[in-house]
């Protein structure tokens, strides 16, 4: 069986501000952690082709990439425009809509992953190990993300899994902009509510609603039948388990898949990701709908921000931060109050219209990506 490892990276440029896209991308002024997860792979001696996906695509960039690759004692190969072409000319030879290969790109969550899922279909890969450029793995881990893989696993074959992560305290949780000035949009305090359930189950290897990017597993069978969404602006790991759910294929949560999360500090304004988050609740509630889904089977966290009342959330949380920000900065101030504007000024029904083209996108993969 193929295995392979595929690890996004995310950079900016003073031309290229992709902090409005991605959490923390590193600038090529700066050495990142990717040089720190690298080396731990070469220390645990990872015996898989380990890809690396930079994005945004571009020259400077890519050279940022290599020269931290230089000179590895394991297989890392680096995704380019020449893979890129590559697998968009696959796509075309076998039919793949026109209008939908503008989203089969690396400039969003969502279309890196798919990018990533794509590359393994082309090279023959059996299951694809996905980790962040800002994470370790001690030495089981190789083992333990395969384990069950494509198996049988008390009367279900487990094609997709995620573990938990854990800081560098030790805890096994997810913190990925605590703050009170945001209290009443309880994202993460959610989340880490749905993940804590997750650990406790009785079974240590369970149905999951909620899933941690960097840290899925994905067996050929399900990656060829389901793709990422590349529209939305964020969240695209949980809205996999959506996808899969909809194909009729549960994913899993393994208590024992457990890796290190080091991310650096981030350099974002409060009001940029809940913007994103905005429009990523408000899209989500829209496929929710769409696929015929009860917000309340779908655990606490998305079920909080699938409900009619998201604007009134999005709104009232907004102004508060405004408020806190009122005397302190005046742009975070601005901003969140655009929040609450953003809030209400976007139709269910453009949501929708994008939640259909999603539909034709994943029946369009269905149909060609097992075909390259």
């Amino acid at each position: 069986m193929s295995n392979c490892m595929i690890i996004p990276t995310y950079w900016s440029t003073p031309e290229i501000m992709s902090w409005n896209i991605f959490d923390h991308p590193i600038s090529v002024a700066e050495e990142g952690s990717l040089g720190q997860t690298l080396d731990n792979l070469e220390k645990m001696n990872y015996p898989d082709p380990v890809i690396l996906f930079p994005s945004p695509m571009n020259s400077v960039i890519e050279a940022k990439v290599k020269a931290i690759t230089a000179e590895r004692s394991i297989d890392i190969r680096i995704f380019t425009d020449t893979d890129l072409k590559q697998i968009i000319s696959a796509l075309k030879k076998n039919g793949f809509p026109e209008d939908l290969l503008q989203a089969v790109h690396l400039d969003s969550y969502g279309g890196v992953r798919n990018i990533g899922l794509l590359y393994a279909a082309i090279h023959g890969f059996d299951n694809v190990v996905m980790i962040d450029d800002d994470e370790c793995i001690d030495e089981n881990y190789h083992s333990k993300a395969l384990r069950y893989m494509g198996t049988d696993y008390k009367g279900t074959e487990i094609l997709g899994k995620t573990g938990c992560v854990i800081d560098e305290d030790g805890r096994k949780f997810y913190d990925g902009q605590a703050s009170y000035v945001l209290e009443n949009w309880p994202k993460d305090a959610l989340f880490n509510e749905n993940v804590k359930k997750e650990l406790e189950a009785e079974d240590p290897l369970s149905p999951c609603t909620v899933a941690f990017g960097g840290n899925m597993v994905i067996n050929r069978k399900m990656f060829l039948q389901v793709p990422f969404d590349p529209y939305g602006t964020r969240g695209e790991d949980d809205d996999y388990v959506l996808n899969a759910r909809y194909c009729g294929l549960p994913f899993f949560f393994d208590q024992d898949l457990l890796l290190l999360h080091l991310p650096p500090k981030r350099k974002g304004s409060y009001w940029t990701r809940q913007r994103q988050d905005i429009l990523r609740f408000k899209y989500l509630r829209e496929k929710v709908r769409l696929f015929g889904f009860d917000p309340q089977s779908l655990g606490t966290f998305i079920e909080h921000f699938t409900q009619d009342d998201l604007e009134y959330k999005a709104v009232s949380s907004s102004v508060l931060a405004a408020l806190h920000h009122v005397d302190i900065d005046r742009n975070e101030f601005n901003e969140f109050l655009n929040n609450a504007i953003l809030s209400e000024s976007i139709s269910a029904g453009a949501y929708r219209a994008t939640a259909e083209t999603f539909i034709r996108f994943l029946h369009a993969w269905q149909e060609v990506v097992p075909r390259i």
